[in-house]
């Protein structure tokens, strides 16, 4: 008969194992609409990297030859407002681009050494990206199932856990990219990218720092076993 202390050991176990196939499954849900939605988005742009900074959304850089460079918006300028609203992220930016399809006119207020000045901007399609994020997005699939089979096999073993963590780090890294529109579900893979980048470091090192190494007593099973042969 099993001792009263068996079966609460054993209902943690399930416990931990249930939880990782949760968030796993919940992943790998986003993780795949993220792919299809990279795969089927219709994208327009101007050509400049806006940026946040404290003076405002800032170009930094500007693509040749892009709506951009033709329409003459030049390195520093800042963008005050977008058809006469004000705009005060690069998100509003980006929002404002991917209302529109290619010959999309839009009047952006800008921000020159002091001056204000507008200037008209035709949207162009955006060119296909590389293959370079659907190789990134299966490492990290792959990445996930392998924390997720090393957790449900030790799921009392308190390195799995980091190692499982630190699988989902590098999940959300390397999966999640948000698409462009920036709808509800777009939002979620801009902070799933965000967060999994900013825990990242952390969970690598206290991974490295926390993860039990071999004793130097413990032989290994091969030799352990000739040894026994032996006698």
């Amino acid at each position: 008969m099993p001792s009263s202390r068996t079966q609460p050991t054993r209902l943690i176990v399930w416990g931990r194992s249930l939880l990782a196939l949760t968030v796993v499954g919940l992943l790998l849900v986003l993780g795949v609409a993220n792919i299809a939605l990279r795969a089927t988005a219709h994208q327009v742009e101007d050509g400049v990297l806006w940026s946040d900074r404290p003076e405002g959304v800032t170009a930094t850089e500007i693509a040749d030859n892009s709506p951009a460079a033709r329409a003459g918006i030049e390195r520093g300028d800042i963008l005050l407002a977008v058809n006469g609203i004000r705009v005060d992220r690069r998100a509003d930016v980006i929002e404002y681009q991917h209302r529109g399809v290619a010959g999309t006119t839009l009047q952006y207020t800008l921000i020159r050494l002091g001056a204000q000045q507008g200037l008209q901007v035709e949207l162009a399609a955006s060119p296909h990206g590389s293959s370079m994020y659907y190789l990134l997005a299966a490492v990290g699939l792959f990445t996930l199932l392998v924390g997720a089979s090393v957790r449900l096999r030790r799921p009392d073993d308190q390195a799995t856990l980091h190692f499982f963590w630190l699988c989902v780090a590098f999940f959300g890294a390397f999966t999640f990219s948000f698409t462009g529109p920036l709808d509800r579900l777009d939002w979620i893979f801009y902070w799933g990218d965000a967060v999994a980048m900013a825990l990242l470091p952390a969970l690598l090192l206290h991974f490295t720092l926390e993860f039990p190494e071999r004793p130097a007593h413990a032989a290994p099973r091969k030799a352990r076993c000739s040894r026994t042969r032996s006698t």
